[in-house]
């Protein structure tokens, strides 16, 4: 496990998967990211790479050949070189083998960097194409923060927030986590998402083209705020299980098939193409005020 810090907040980092594994603030000792449970989810922070979420029966074609991967791609599974290392930055890689290359036919270098500056960590996945074609993929982020964080709270004393007013629609994921093309309003011309597990009756919140860039988790028992920017993220899943004390908050450049899907990867939604030698280069970021 791997430490950075400033000042005010530390994170620790599994270099199995490059995993967040621990956000806690320095001030108050409050650990805010989700510590794992098999009871409920034992992930706490896992990369998205090289797709997101499902494939309809955990299958695709590429060129005329057939590849099978689970859910959410191999990076989480995968262990990473540490290629840099400083007291508030460190940057994980990942090279593809012989092992991705059985489900993935691609080469690549992809890199996980973590950098802490103030009360603010920021997270970069970046994305190189060593082949000499066209390379299609998807990447996302997956943290779980814990809700609720204090013992007198529970999870309907906190509420999500986008940065301003806007109607969010989510997309429904059924059987499986595909997406069925059904969509519902969450947010009618507003910004707040109250927590309640009955959005989660039906899986994951699907925001397709999401109409904000930042969102916020907050709690009705105190003034503490972890906010989350995505920047240029097109979409957005929230998501956790009923009754459990986390919410993930998952920005993604990647989707889940469509049930309607006909398994070729170049006509996966959401997937990315990336030119012969060219790089793709995302961050996002968590900020803690207390």
């Amino acid at each position: 496990m791997y430490t950075i810090q400033s000042d005010t907040i530390k994170a620790q980092i599994n270099p199995i998967g490059a995993e967040l594994s621990s956000l806690q603030s320095k001030n108050t000792g409050t650990e805010y990211l989700w510590q794992g449970d098999p009871t409920w989810w034992e992930g706490r922070a896992p990369i998205l790479f090289p797709i997101v979420c499902s494939l309809k029966g955990d299958t695709y074609t590429y060129n005329g050949n057939s590849y099978n991967m689970a859910i959410h791609g191999f990076a989480s599974k995968s262990v990473f070189d540490v290629t840099y290392t400083s007291d508030s930055k460190i940057i994980f890689t990942l090279t593809d083998n012989e092992e991705t290359r059985k489900q993935y036919p691609f080469t690549f270098l992809f890199e996980a960097i973590f950098e802490i500056t103030g009360n603010k960590l920021s997270t970069t996945y970046r994305v190189k194409n060593t082949n000499d074609s066209i390379m299609y993929f998807s990447v996302g982020a997956h943290e779980a923060y814990r809700c609720p964080r204090e013992d007198n709270e529970v999870f309907d004393d906190y509420y999500l927030e986008f940065a301003h007013d806007d109607t969010y629609i989510s997309e429904t994921a059924r059987d499986g986590s595909l997406v069925d093309g059904e969509a519902y309003t969450v947010v009618d011309n507003g910004r707040v998402i109250p927590l309640n597990y009955k959005w989660f009756e039906k899986d994951t919140l699907i925001f397709v083209n999401v109409p904000c860039s930042k969102i916020s988790l907050k709690t009705k028992k105190s003034n503490a705020v972890l906010e989350v920017d995505y920047e240029d993220a097109p979409h957005l899943g929230i998501w956790t299980k009923i009754g459990a004390p986390y919410v993930c908050i998952e920005p993604w450049y990647g989707l889940a098939d469509y049930q309607n899907h006909d398994g070729n990867l170049k006509n996966k939604a959401g997937i990315l193409t990336l030119e012969a030698g060219k790089e793709f280069s995302w961050t996002h970021s968590a900020t803690i005020t207390e």
